[in-house]
């Protein structure tokens, strides 16, 4: 998820105590270690401004020799969340393992996993490295709808961006449930979506900091006593925007990032979440959307035809994805040192729409 509007991703990576100059050594030697590399040296260390605060990520260059020919890569380190945390008990050997899962199956464009090392000794925190992709996000501040490589595209060009990003939005659907059994939760629930609102249930007063309105349990309520009547299990990436994709210099898309909310509740929630942050970063903050960028109508009917399912009433998904937002912007405000006005929460405001209240 994103910082808020003044806040950089350097100012979160000194909140979140990375000294780059400190783990430069260890990490040149876990790489040795993984790659079985002589002479290695990293380079270049640096975190990307405005990204998202779910995780640390730092990006580097590592350098070595090998049979006399120097070998270079550019990659990235994300690291086990710890003073900054967007969430409640994140199973962080999981969100590497769903990439291992994706790239191995080639079904998803994901970065190439190296190694995930679990030995808080060498910095700290566990963390894994994974190949640097190398394009352009459309950032959420200040939106890719007001500025930024999008905005300055053409209609056709975004028109590019669109489509590649939802064709990736459907192969993700089509990920088979066989393929991820380690994101199944029984404890929580019997389906994916029972047990994505029992997390998330149980994540409520922690995201407020003990101060969650009546309202805000009145929204779970609703979800709790209206679920879908098919809860049958499905993939679903759990963070399905267009801010958490990358794209190269053709606006063709160049990976998919963030796994870390991956989970069973299916591939309708995935659709909600990508329609609702679509709104989000438009109606909602009263910018119109650019030309070139898909209608919800264009959407969904471009879900349809790849997936080859009907999307049905997703009606209960909207409202759970504006509920987690809602958390979301709690969270957000808490580890900033702010408070949140309930009718300021924009993932409030969003889930009342749809309930009508």
């Amino acid at each position: 998820m994103t910082t808020g509007p003044h806040d950089t991703y350097a100012e979160v990576a000194a909140r979140r105590g990375i000294d780059l100059d400190a783990i430069r050594a260890p990490l040149a030697a876990a790489l040795a270690t993984h790659l079985g590399a002589r002479d290695l040296a990293v380079h270049d260390l640096r975190t990307p401004a405005k990204a998202g605060t779910s995780s640390g990520t730092i990006l580097f260059t590592a350098a070595w020799s090998d049979d006399g020919t120097t070998r270079t890569r550019d990659l990235v380190v994300r690291t086990e969340p710890d003073k900054v945390q967007m969430y409640r008990d994140a199973d962080f050997r999981r969100q590497y393992t769903v990439i291992e899962t994706l790239y191995g199956s080639g079904l998803v464009r994901v970065p190439e996993p190296y190694f995930f090392e679990a030995d808080r000794a060498v910095l700290g925190v566990p963390f894994f490295v994974m190949e640097q992709l190398h394009g352009n996000v459309p950032v959420t501040m200040p939106g890719y709808n007001v500025s930024g490589w999008l905005f300055d595209a053409t209609p056709a060009q975004r028109r590019v961006t669109w489509e590649t990003a939802m064709e990736e939005l459907c192969r993700i659907a089509r990920v088979p449930v066989a393929d991820v059994p380690f994101l199944d939760d029984p404890h929580l629930g019997g389906s994916g979506v029972e047990q994505q609102l029992e997390y998330w249930r149980a994540s409520v007063d922690w995201a407020t900091g003990d101060r969650t309105p009546d309202k805000v349990w009145d929204i779970h309520a609703w979800l709790a006593a209206n679920l879908p009547v098919d809860r049958t299990n499905g993939f679903a990436w759990g963070d399905a925007r267009i801010g958490n994709m990358m794209f190269g210099a053709d606006f063709r898309l160049a990976g998919v990032m963030d796994w870390e909310a991956a989970n069973l509740s299916g591939p309708r929630q995935d659709l909600a979440w990508w329609v609702l942050f679509d709104e989000f970063n438009a109606e909602a903050r009263g910018v119109p959307r650019l030309a070139g960028l898909g209608s919800r109508e264009e959407t969904i009917a471009f879900w349809e035809d790849r997936v080859g399912e009907t999307a049905g009433d997703l009606h209960w998904y909207e409202v759970f994805t504006a509920f987690q937002l809602c958390l979301f912007m709690y969270r957000s405000a808490l580890m900033l040192g702010g408070d949140m006005v309930l009718e300021a929460n924009q993932g409030y405001r969003m889930a009342c729409e749809r309930l009508g209240w």
